[in-house]
Protein backbone atom coordinates (compact mmCIF):
# COMPACT_ATOMS: atom_id res chain seq x y z
CA UNK A 1 0.00 0.00 0.00
CA UNK A 2 2.84 2.38 0.80
CA UNK A 3 4.06 2.46 -2.79
CA UNK A 4 0.89 4.12 -4.07
CA UNK A 5 2.40 7.48 -3.11
CA UNK A 6 4.77 7.19 -6.06
CA UNK A 7 3.66 8.65 -9.37
CA UNK A 8 3.54 6.53 -12.52
CA UNK A 9 2.63 9.45 -14.81
CA UNK A 10 5.21 9.13 -17.62
CA UNK A 11 4.73 11.36 -20.64
CA UNK A 12 7.93 11.66 -22.71
CA UNK A 13 8.36 9.80 -25.99
CA UNK A 14 11.44 7.78 -26.97
CA UNK A 15 12.44 10.27 -29.67
CA UNK A 16 12.38 13.18 -27.23
CA UNK A 17 14.48 11.37 -24.61
CA UNK A 18 17.16 10.23 -27.08
CA UNK A 19 17.64 13.80 -28.26
CA UNK A 20 17.52 15.23 -24.73
CA UNK A 21 20.35 12.95 -23.57
CA UNK A 22 22.82 14.30 -26.17
CA UNK A 23 23.59 17.78 -24.70
CA UNK A 24 24.57 16.24 -21.34
CA UNK A 25 27.31 14.03 -22.80
CA UNK A 26 30.21 16.39 -21.99
CA UNK A 27 31.42 16.99 -25.55
CA UNK A 28 34.30 19.30 -24.67
CA UNK A 29 35.74 17.48 -21.66
CA UNK A 30 37.03 14.48 -23.58
CA UNK A 31 38.54 16.75 -26.26
CA UNK A 32 40.42 18.76 -23.64
CA UNK A 33 41.74 15.66 -21.90
CA UNK A 34 43.05 14.13 -25.13
CA UNK A 35 44.77 17.34 -26.22
CA UNK A 36 47.25 16.72 -23.41
CA UNK A 37 47.13 12.96 -23.63
CA UNK A 38 50.79 12.34 -22.85
CA UNK A 39 50.29 14.00 -19.45
CA UNK A 40 46.86 12.48 -18.72
CA UNK A 41 47.25 8.86 -19.79
CA UNK A 42 45.94 7.43 -16.50
CA UNK A 43 43.03 9.89 -16.29
CA UNK A 44 42.15 9.07 -19.90
CA UNK A 45 42.24 5.38 -19.11
CA UNK A 46 39.75 6.04 -16.33
CA UNK A 47 37.67 8.06 -18.78
CA UNK A 48 37.55 5.06 -21.09
CA UNK A 49 36.42 2.97 -18.13
CA UNK A 50 33.62 5.49 -17.71
CA UNK A 51 32.59 4.67 -21.28
CA UNK A 52 32.35 1.02 -20.26
CA UNK A 53 30.48 2.03 -17.10
CA UNK A 54 27.83 3.92 -19.07
CA UNK A 55 27.37 0.94 -21.42
CA UNK A 56 27.19 -1.41 -18.42
CA UNK A 57 24.46 0.76 -16.92
CA UNK A 58 22.60 0.93 -20.23
CA UNK A 59 22.57 -2.85 -20.71
CA UNK A 60 21.90 -4.07 -17.18
CA UNK A 61 20.33 -1.21 -15.19
CA UNK A 62 18.37 0.86 -17.72
CA UNK A 63 15.60 -1.79 -18.01
CA UNK A 64 15.12 -1.72 -14.24
CA UNK A 65 14.88 2.08 -14.18
CA UNK A 66 12.32 1.87 -16.97
CA UNK A 67 10.17 -0.52 -14.90
CA UNK A 68 10.19 1.52 -11.68
CA UNK A 69 6.80 3.08 -10.75
CA UNK A 70 8.41 6.45 -10.11
CA UNK A 71 8.27 9.87 -11.74
CA UNK A 72 11.50 11.36 -10.36
CA UNK A 73 14.82 9.85 -9.39
CA UNK A 74 14.54 11.53 -5.99
CA UNK A 75 11.65 9.16 -5.13
CA UNK A 76 13.99 6.19 -5.38
CA UNK A 77 15.34 6.45 -1.81
CA UNK A 78 11.99 6.05 0.03
CA UNK A 79 11.00 3.44 -2.57
CA UNK A 80 14.07 1.26 -1.98
CA UNK A 81 14.70 1.85 1.73
CA UNK A 82 12.73 1.95 4.97
CA UNK A 83 13.91 2.79 8.48
CA UNK A 84 15.38 5.71 10.38
CA UNK A 85 18.18 6.48 7.96
CA UNK A 86 15.97 7.25 4.94
CA UNK A 87 15.37 10.96 5.71
CA UNK A 88 19.03 11.55 6.54
CA UNK A 89 20.12 9.84 3.33
CA UNK A 90 17.76 11.96 1.22
CA UNK A 91 18.98 15.16 2.85
CA UNK A 92 22.67 14.39 2.69
CA UNK A 93 22.33 13.17 -0.90
CA UNK A 94 20.97 16.59 -1.83
CA UNK A 95 23.91 18.33 -0.15
CA UNK A 96 26.51 15.84 -1.41
CA UNK A 97 25.47 16.06 -5.06
CA UNK A 98 24.07 19.60 -5.08
CA UNK A 99 26.90 21.40 -3.30
CA UNK A 100 29.88 19.17 -4.09
CA UNK A 101 29.65 16.93 -7.16
CA UNK A 102 27.46 18.97 -9.53
CA UNK A 103 29.19 22.36 -9.05
CA UNK A 104 32.48 20.53 -9.61
CA UNK A 105 31.02 18.97 -12.77
CA UNK A 106 30.09 22.46 -14.03
CA UNK A 107 33.62 23.65 -13.28
CA UNK A 108 35.01 20.72 -15.30
CA UNK A 109 32.83 21.70 -18.28
CA UNK A 110 33.86 25.35 -18.59
CA UNK A 111 37.67 25.33 -19.25
CA UNK A 112 37.48 22.84 -22.18
CA UNK A 113 34.88 25.09 -23.79
CA UNK A 114 37.08 28.17 -23.51
CA UNK A 115 40.20 26.27 -24.63
CA UNK A 116 38.46 25.08 -27.78
CA UNK A 117 37.27 28.55 -28.74
CA UNK A 118 40.33 30.62 -27.82
CA UNK A 119 44.09 30.07 -27.83
CA UNK A 120 45.25 32.98 -25.65
CA UNK A 121 44.83 32.89 -21.89
CA UNK A 122 43.28 36.35 -21.61
CA UNK A 123 40.45 35.50 -24.02
CA UNK A 124 39.84 32.24 -22.18
CA UNK A 125 39.46 34.09 -18.87
CA UNK A 126 37.01 36.56 -20.43
CA UNK A 127 34.96 33.72 -21.88
CA UNK A 128 34.85 31.94 -18.51
CA UNK A 129 33.54 35.16 -16.96
CA UNK A 130 31.00 35.45 -19.80
CA UNK A 131 29.90 31.85 -19.12
CA UNK A 132 29.18 32.62 -15.47
CA UNK A 133 27.19 35.72 -16.49
CA UNK A 134 25.07 33.60 -18.88
CA UNK A 135 24.56 30.93 -16.22
CA UNK A 136 23.47 33.59 -13.74
CA UNK A 137 21.00 35.18 -16.17
CA UNK A 138 19.61 31.74 -17.00
CA UNK A 139 18.46 31.42 -13.39
CA UNK A 140 15.84 34.11 -14.01
CA UNK A 141 14.64 33.11 -17.48
CA UNK A 142 15.13 29.37 -17.98
CA UNK A 143 12.39 27.03 -16.80
CA UNK A 144 12.38 23.29 -16.16
CA UNK A 145 8.95 22.99 -17.82
CA UNK A 146 10.16 22.52 -21.41
CA UNK A 147 13.72 21.36 -20.71
CA UNK A 148 13.33 17.94 -22.34
CA UNK A 149 11.94 19.47 -25.53
CA UNK A 150 14.65 22.14 -25.67
CA UNK A 151 17.43 19.61 -25.06
CA UNK A 152 16.00 17.28 -27.68
CA UNK A 153 15.88 19.97 -30.39
CA UNK A 154 19.44 21.02 -29.59
CA UNK A 155 20.64 17.40 -29.54
CA UNK A 156 19.23 16.44 -32.92
CA UNK A 157 20.31 19.72 -34.52
CA UNK A 158 23.87 19.05 -33.31
CA UNK A 159 23.82 15.58 -34.86
CA UNK A 160 22.73 17.05 -38.20
CA UNK A 161 25.43 19.73 -38.15
CA UNK A 162 28.08 17.18 -37.09
CA UNK A 163 27.17 14.97 -40.04
CA UNK A 164 27.38 17.92 -42.45
CA UNK A 165 30.74 18.93 -40.95
CA UNK A 166 32.05 15.37 -41.28
CA UNK A 167 30.98 15.17 -44.94
CA UNK A 168 32.62 18.54 -45.56
CA UNK A 169 35.91 17.44 -43.98
CA UNK A 170 36.01 14.11 -45.83
CA UNK A 171 34.91 15.15 -49.32
CA UNK A 172 35.46 18.91 -49.60
CA UNK A 173 38.05 20.01 -47.03
CA UNK A 174 41.59 20.99 -48.13
CA UNK A 175 43.39 18.43 -45.99
CA UNK A 176 46.85 19.11 -47.34
CA UNK A 177 46.99 22.22 -45.12
CA UNK A 178 46.00 20.32 -41.96
CA UNK A 179 48.23 18.29 -39.70
CA UNK A 180 46.21 15.15 -38.81
CA UNK A 181 45.50 14.96 -35.07
CA UNK A 182 47.62 12.39 -33.26
CA UNK A 183 46.62 12.84 -29.61
CA UNK A 184 44.80 9.49 -29.54
CA UNK A 185 47.93 7.73 -30.81
CA UNK A 186 50.03 9.56 -28.23
CA UNK A 187 47.69 8.37 -25.50
CA UNK A 188 47.83 4.74 -26.72
CA UNK A 189 51.64 4.87 -26.74
CA UNK A 190 51.63 5.88 -23.05
CA UNK A 191 49.43 2.96 -21.91
CA UNK A 192 51.07 0.04 -20.14
CA UNK A 193 49.73 -3.27 -18.86
CA UNK A 194 49.65 -2.39 -15.16
CA UNK A 195 47.60 0.83 -15.60
CA UNK A 196 45.14 -1.08 -17.80
CA UNK A 197 44.57 -3.72 -15.11
CA UNK A 198 44.27 -1.12 -12.36
CA UNK A 199 41.85 1.01 -14.36
CA UNK A 200 39.55 -1.98 -14.82
CA UNK A 201 39.63 -2.55 -11.06
CA UNK A 202 39.00 1.16 -10.44
CA UNK A 203 35.95 1.12 -12.71
CA UNK A 204 33.78 0.12 -9.75
CA UNK A 205 34.90 3.19 -7.82
CA UNK A 206 34.17 5.44 -10.77
CA UNK A 207 32.11 8.62 -10.30
CA UNK A 208 29.46 7.82 -12.90
CA UNK A 209 28.19 4.92 -10.75
CA UNK A 210 26.98 2.41 -13.29
CA UNK A 211 23.31 2.08 -12.30
CA UNK A 212 22.47 5.51 -13.83
CA UNK A 213 21.30 7.44 -10.73
CA UNK A 214 21.74 10.78 -12.53
CA UNK A 215 19.92 12.81 -15.17
CA UNK A 216 19.89 9.76 -17.43
CA UNK A 217 17.98 7.80 -14.81
CA UNK A 218 15.72 10.79 -14.25
CA UNK A 219 14.88 11.01 -17.97
CA UNK A 220 14.16 7.28 -18.18
CA UNK A 221 11.51 7.70 -15.50
CA UNK A 222 9.59 10.14 -17.73
CA UNK A 223 9.17 7.64 -20.58
CA UNK A 224 5.72 6.69 -21.82
CA UNK A 225 7.01 3.15 -22.41
CA UNK A 226 9.65 2.10 -19.89
CA UNK A 227 10.39 -1.14 -21.77
CA UNK A 228 12.28 0.92 -24.35
CA UNK A 229 14.68 2.39 -21.79
CA UNK A 230 17.67 0.23 -22.72
CA UNK A 231 17.54 0.94 -26.46
CA UNK A 232 17.05 4.64 -25.76
CA UNK A 233 20.17 4.88 -23.59
CA UNK A 234 22.20 2.84 -26.10
CA UNK A 235 21.06 4.98 -29.04
CA UNK A 236 21.82 8.24 -27.22
CA UNK A 237 25.33 7.26 -26.09
CA UNK A 238 26.30 6.01 -29.56
CA UNK A 239 25.12 9.30 -31.07
CA UNK A 240 27.06 11.27 -28.45
CA UNK A 241 30.20 9.22 -29.11
CA UNK A 242 29.82 9.93 -32.84
CA UNK A 243 29.80 13.69 -32.18
CA UNK A 244 32.81 13.36 -29.85
CA UNK A 245 34.61 11.34 -32.50
CA UNK A 246 34.14 14.13 -35.03
CA UNK A 247 35.53 16.61 -32.50
CA UNK A 248 38.55 14.41 -31.80
CA UNK A 249 39.24 13.63 -35.46
CA UNK A 250 39.12 17.05 -37.11
CA UNK A 251 40.13 20.56 -36.06
CA UNK A 252 37.07 22.71 -35.49
CA UNK A 253 38.65 25.93 -36.70
CA UNK A 254 39.44 25.41 -40.37
CA UNK A 255 42.79 27.11 -41.09
CA UNK A 256 41.95 28.68 -44.46
CA UNK A 257 39.09 31.05 -45.20
CA UNK A 258 36.82 29.87 -48.01
CA UNK A 259 33.15 29.72 -48.88
CA UNK A 260 32.75 26.50 -46.83
CA UNK A 261 34.16 27.86 -43.55
CA UNK A 262 30.63 28.64 -42.32
CA UNK A 263 30.03 24.94 -41.56
CA UNK A 264 32.91 24.94 -39.06
CA UNK A 265 31.53 28.04 -37.38
CA UNK A 266 28.05 26.53 -37.30
CA UNK A 267 29.38 23.37 -35.65
CA UNK A 268 31.16 25.48 -33.04
CA UNK A 269 27.96 27.39 -32.32
CA UNK A 270 25.95 24.21 -31.78
CA UNK A 271 28.61 22.61 -29.59
CA UNK A 272 28.71 25.75 -27.46
CA UNK A 273 24.90 25.67 -27.16
CA UNK A 274 25.14 22.00 -26.10
CA UNK A 275 27.71 22.88 -23.46
CA UNK A 276 25.64 25.73 -22.06
CA UNK A 277 22.46 23.66 -22.09
CA UNK A 278 24.25 20.88 -20.19
CA UNK A 279 25.38 23.43 -17.60
CA UNK A 280 21.86 24.86 -17.35
CA UNK A 281 20.54 21.36 -16.70
CA UNK A 282 23.24 20.65 -14.11
CA UNK A 283 22.47 23.87 -12.28
CA UNK A 284 18.73 23.18 -12.23
CA UNK A 285 19.40 19.65 -11.05
CA UNK A 286 21.47 21.15 -8.22
CA UNK A 287 18.46 23.21 -7.12
CA UNK A 288 16.10 20.25 -7.46
CA UNK A 289 18.28 17.98 -5.33
CA UNK A 290 18.71 20.47 -2.51
CA UNK A 291 15.09 21.61 -2.53
CA UNK A 292 13.58 18.11 -2.68
CA UNK A 293 15.99 16.50 -0.23
CA UNK A 294 16.84 19.28 2.22
CA UNK A 295 14.49 22.28 2.07
CA UNK A 296 11.09 20.80 1.20
CA UNK A 297 10.90 18.41 4.21
CA UNK A 298 11.47 21.39 6.52
CA UNK A 299 8.64 23.65 5.28
CA UNK A 300 4.85 23.34 5.33
CA UNK A 301 4.09 24.53 1.77
CA UNK A 302 5.62 25.07 -1.65
CA UNK A 303 4.83 28.79 -1.93
CA UNK A 304 8.49 29.79 -2.07
CA UNK A 305 9.78 26.93 -4.22
CA UNK A 306 10.99 29.22 -7.01
CA UNK A 307 12.80 31.50 -4.56
CA UNK A 308 14.58 28.61 -2.86
CA UNK A 309 15.46 27.15 -6.25
CA UNK A 310 17.02 30.40 -7.44
CA UNK A 311 19.05 30.75 -4.24
CA UNK A 312 20.46 27.24 -4.53
CA UNK A 313 21.31 27.79 -8.20
CA UNK A 314 23.23 30.95 -7.25
CA UNK A 315 25.09 28.95 -4.61
CA UNK A 316 25.94 26.24 -7.14
CA UNK A 317 27.38 28.79 -9.58
CA UNK A 318 29.39 30.37 -6.76
CA UNK A 319 30.92 27.01 -5.76
CA UNK A 320 31.81 26.29 -9.41
CA UNK A 321 33.54 29.67 -9.62
CA UNK A 322 35.56 28.87 -6.50
CA UNK A 323 36.79 25.63 -8.07
CA UNK A 324 38.00 27.52 -11.15
CA UNK A 325 39.67 30.21 -9.03
CA UNK A 326 41.88 27.45 -7.62
CA UNK A 327 43.55 27.32 -11.06
CA UNK A 328 43.36 23.55 -11.53
CA UNK A 329 43.52 21.99 -15.00
CA UNK A 330 40.60 20.09 -16.51
CA UNK A 331 42.36 16.80 -15.76
CA UNK A 332 42.91 17.81 -12.12
CA UNK A 333 39.27 18.82 -11.69
CA UNK A 334 38.15 15.63 -13.42
CA UNK A 335 40.39 13.62 -11.09
CA UNK A 336 38.93 15.44 -8.07
CA UNK A 337 35.51 14.02 -8.92
CA UNK A 338 37.03 10.55 -8.54
CA UNK A 339 38.39 11.51 -5.12
CA UNK A 340 35.05 12.82 -3.88
CA UNK A 341 33.24 9.65 -4.98
CA UNK A 342 35.87 7.01 -4.25
CA UNK A 343 34.24 3.91 -2.79
CA UNK A 344 30.67 5.14 -3.32
CA UNK A 345 30.03 3.26 -6.57
CA UNK A 346 30.04 -0.29 -5.15
CA UNK A 347 27.34 0.44 -2.56
CA UNK A 348 25.08 1.96 -5.23
CA UNK A 349 25.43 -1.25 -7.22
CA UNK A 350 25.03 -3.49 -4.17
CA UNK A 351 21.69 -1.94 -3.18
CA UNK A 352 20.06 -3.68 -6.17
CA UNK A 353 21.24 -7.16 -5.08
CA UNK A 354 22.21 -7.22 -1.41
CA UNK A 355 19.31 -7.03 1.02
CA UNK A 356 21.59 -6.12 3.94
CA UNK A 357 22.40 -2.76 2.30
CA UNK A 358 20.24 -0.21 4.11
CA UNK A 359 19.95 3.58 4.04
CA UNK A 360 22.63 4.01 6.72
CA UNK A 361 25.06 1.96 4.62
CA UNK A 362 24.64 4.22 1.59
CA UNK A 363 24.77 7.32 3.78
CA UNK A 364 28.06 6.22 5.34
CA UNK A 365 29.64 5.81 1.91
CA UNK A 366 28.54 9.28 0.77
CA UNK A 367 29.76 10.89 4.01
CA UNK A 368 32.96 8.84 4.06
CA UNK A 369 34.20 9.83 0.59
CA UNK A 370 34.80 13.57 1.23
CA UNK A 371 36.04 12.97 4.79
CA UNK A 372 38.56 10.39 3.61
CA UNK A 373 39.59 12.80 0.84
CA UNK A 374 40.46 15.42 3.51
CA UNK A 375 42.45 12.86 5.51
CA UNK A 376 44.17 11.71 2.34
CA UNK A 377 45.31 15.27 1.60
CA UNK A 378 46.99 15.28 5.02
CA UNK A 379 48.65 11.92 4.34
CA UNK A 380 50.04 13.29 1.07
CA UNK A 381 52.01 15.86 3.06
CA UNK A 382 53.89 13.14 4.94
CA UNK A 383 56.67 10.77 3.96
CA UNK A 384 54.18 7.90 3.78
CA UNK A 385 52.85 9.06 0.42
CA UNK A 386 56.03 8.67 -1.67
CA UNK A 387 56.64 5.37 0.14
CA UNK A 388 53.24 4.07 -0.97
CA UNK A 389 53.84 5.22 -4.54
CA UNK A 390 57.18 3.45 -4.61
CA UNK A 391 55.83 0.23 -3.11
CA UNK A 392 52.74 0.05 -5.31
CA UNK A 393 54.51 1.26 -8.43
CA UNK A 394 51.58 3.33 -9.68
CA UNK A 395 51.07 6.99 -10.53
CA UNK A 396 49.60 9.73 -8.37
CA UNK A 397 46.35 9.72 -10.38
CA UNK A 398 45.75 6.06 -9.57
CA UNK A 399 46.87 5.95 -5.96
CA UNK A 400 44.71 8.99 -5.14
CA UNK A 401 41.65 6.95 -6.11
CA UNK A 402 42.68 3.43 -5.15
CA UNK A 403 43.59 3.95 -1.46
CA UNK A 404 40.69 6.32 -0.55
CA UNK A 405 38.31 4.05 -2.50
CA UNK A 406 39.39 0.97 -0.56
CA UNK A 407 39.20 2.84 2.76
CA UNK A 408 35.70 4.13 2.04
CA UNK A 409 34.55 0.67 0.97
CA UNK A 410 35.70 -0.60 4.35
CA UNK A 411 33.70 2.21 6.00
CA UNK A 412 30.37 1.27 4.42
CA UNK A 413 30.97 -2.47 4.83
CA UNK A 414 31.55 -1.97 8.57
CA UNK A 415 28.44 0.22 8.73
CA UNK A 416 26.46 -2.50 6.96
CA UNK A 417 27.41 -5.03 9.62
CA UNK A 418 26.79 -2.69 12.57
CA UNK A 419 23.41 -1.39 11.38
CA UNK A 420 21.88 -4.62 10.09
CA UNK A 421 18.11 -4.64 10.72
CA UNK A 422 15.96 -7.70 10.06
CA UNK A 423 12.84 -5.73 9.14
CA UNK A 424 14.74 -3.62 6.63
CA UNK A 425 16.42 -6.73 5.24
CA UNK A 426 13.09 -8.54 4.68
CA UNK A 427 11.67 -5.48 2.95
CA UNK A 428 14.77 -5.23 0.74
CA UNK A 429 14.55 -8.92 -0.24
CA UNK A 430 10.98 -8.42 -1.43
CA UNK A 431 11.98 -5.26 -3.28
CA UNK A 432 14.91 -6.98 -5.04
CA UNK A 433 12.65 -9.82 -6.12
CA UNK A 434 9.98 -7.40 -7.35
CA UNK A 435 12.38 -5.26 -9.40
CA UNK A 436 13.95 -8.38 -10.89
CA UNK A 437 17.29 -6.91 -11.92
CA UNK A 438 19.03 -10.24 -11.24
CA UNK A 439 17.37 -11.58 -14.36
CA UNK A 440 19.23 -8.99 -16.44
CA UNK A 441 22.56 -10.33 -15.17
CA UNK A 442 21.60 -13.96 -15.74
CA UNK A 443 21.01 -13.33 -19.44
CA UNK A 444 23.86 -14.41 -21.70
CA UNK A 445 22.47 -12.14 -24.44
CA UNK A 446 22.94 -9.13 -22.20
CA UNK A 447 26.60 -9.98 -21.58
CA UNK A 448 27.21 -10.40 -25.31
CA UNK A 449 25.43 -7.08 -25.89
CA UNK A 450 27.67 -5.42 -23.29
CA UNK A 451 30.86 -6.74 -24.92
CA UNK A 452 29.67 -5.87 -28.43
CA UNK A 453 28.58 -2.35 -27.50
CA UNK A 454 31.86 -1.74 -25.65
CA UNK A 455 33.84 -2.60 -28.78
CA UNK A 456 31.48 -0.59 -31.00
CA UNK A 457 31.64 2.45 -28.72
CA UNK A 458 35.43 2.32 -28.67
CA UNK A 459 35.55 2.14 -32.47
CA UNK A 460 33.10 5.02 -32.88
CA UNK A 461 34.79 7.22 -30.30
CA UNK A 462 38.47 6.52 -30.96
CA UNK A 463 38.65 4.71 -34.30
CA UNK A 464 38.72 7.65 -36.75
CA UNK A 465 41.36 9.53 -34.73
CA UNK A 466 43.56 6.45 -34.51
CA UNK A 467 43.39 5.97 -38.29
CA UNK A 468 44.09 9.63 -39.03
CA UNK A 469 46.82 9.82 -36.38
Amino acid sequence: MRRRIFSTDKKSSSILIIGALIPSSGLFVVNSLFLYSSDNSEILLLYFQSVLAVIFGAVFFAPAWGRLPLKTEGEFIPYRFIGRGVVSLARFRGLYLGLLILPLAMAVSIPPLSECLFTDLESQKKFILFTFVVLTLNIFFNSLKNRIRIDSVIGYATVLVAMCYLIFQIFIGEHHNIQPPNHISAWVNNIHFKPIVLSIVLLWWFASIVDLPDMRGQLLLTLKDGTKSRRIIIASILIAYFIQSVLLSFPLLYPTENHWSWISNLFIVFIVINAFQAMFTTNHWTASLIYAGVIRPMISNDNNERTFGMITMFIGIGISALWLVMGKSTAELFGTIFLFTAGVGPVFIARWFWSKVNAKTVLSAMIGAPLIWILWLLVKQTGMYPFLMQQLGISEAFIDILIPGLLNTMVWLITLVLTNNKEEEVYAKNWIQEVGILNEFKSGKNWLLFIGLSLLSGLILFGPSLVLG
